[in-house]
């Protein structure tokens, strides 16, 4: 996003923070056409060489998932021409998964079979809980008021791995 900001900010003739996006999904957050804010987004990804990582050590601790026994899988709503510079992008980044699905639709990612989630979208978090699953809500400036009843919010991985491994050592005793 940090990325997107600072195309938007060369568009909207003023420098775009973060914190000003209000919602996930960026559209109605700041004052562009939906068509500029998408090219703008698939102008992002097309550049996904130079993409950062929002976490430091990204591939070890999505390894350290897999050591604890977890299959990761990657779920993106992005849209459809955006999904090979999303696979590239976890490539690059070394980040180890065994399935990858494009979930398009809204609440779409609740239908995959799995355990957990890890998104910043509050929606697709409500969508999972709801299901009976856990959600961790990703922490950021357009959700960080959000209050969703049995989510975790996280500020990082790290925390959702201090989370299993405090459960594990607890089932282990």
């Amino acid at each position: 996003m940090s990325i997107f900001c600072q195309k938007a900010s060369v568009v909207l003739g003023y420098r775009l923070e973060i914190q000003q996006i209000k919602h996930h999904k960026v559209v109605c957050s700041i004052p562009l056409a939906p068509r500029v804010i998408f090219n703008l987004q698939c102008e992002v990804w097309a550049e996904w060489m130079t993409l950062p990582s929002l976490e430091l050590d990204l591939a070890q601790k999505m390894n350290r998932f897999r050591e604890l026994g977890f299959e990761i899988y990657v779920a993106t709503g992005t849209p459809h021409r955006n999904v090979e510079y999303v696979k590239r992008w976890l490539q690059r980044m070394e980040v180890p998964y065994r399935r990858f699905f494009h979930c398009p639709k809204e609440g779409a990612k609740s239908g995959i079979r799995c355990e957990a989630l890890v998104d910043d979208s509050p929606d697709e978090i409500k969508q999972f809980i709801r299901k009976g699953r856990q959600g961790f809500l990703y922490l950021q400036p357009w959700n960080a008021s959000t209050n969703i009843p049995k989510a975790i919010t996280v500020k990082n991985l790290s925390e959702i791995l201090e989370y299993y491994e405090k459960r594990m050592r607890i089932w282990q005793t």
